[in-house]
C-alpha cells in the first residue's frame, strides 16, 4: 500500500468515527427515559469511540510525518478500568510501497 492509499483509508475511518461520535453525542443530549445502565453504556460507547478517533488521528499524523514514533501515546484509557496499548508497535511495522 502506498502512503497516499493508507492516508485515504484512515481518513475514511476518521470520517466514520466522527459521524458515530456525533450520533452518540446527539443521543446523549436527551437521556430522558433511559435507565441508568443505558446511560452508562452510552457513555462507555462514547469513550470507546473517542479512543478510536484519537488512534486514527495519530495514524494519519504519523503517515504525514507530523508525529514521530516517540510522540505516539504509550496507552489509551477510555475508562478508569480499561487500558489499551498505543499504536506505536503498529506504526513501527508500517511499510509503504512506492
Amino acid at each position: 500500500m502506498t502512503k497516499e492509499e493508507y492516508i485515504l483509508n484512515e481518513a475514511k475511518n476518521l470520517k466514520r468515527s466522527a459521524q458515530k461520535r456525533k450520533k452518540l453525542l446527539e443521543k446523549s443530549y436527551n437521556t430522558t427515559g433511559m435507565t441508568p445502565k443505558a446511560i452508562q453504556r452510552l457513555h462507555a460507547e462514547m469513550n470507546w469511540e473517542a479512543m478510536h478517533y484519537a488512534m486514527t488521528e495519530e495514524r494519519i499524523g504519523f503517515a504525514l510525518g507530523r508525529i514521530t514514533l516517540d510522540e505516539l501515546r504509550d496507552s489509551y484509557e477510555p475508562s478508569g478500568w480499561h487500558k489499551y496499548n498505543g499504536i506505536r508497535g503498529e506504526m513501527e511495522k508500517l511499510k509503504f510501497y512506492k
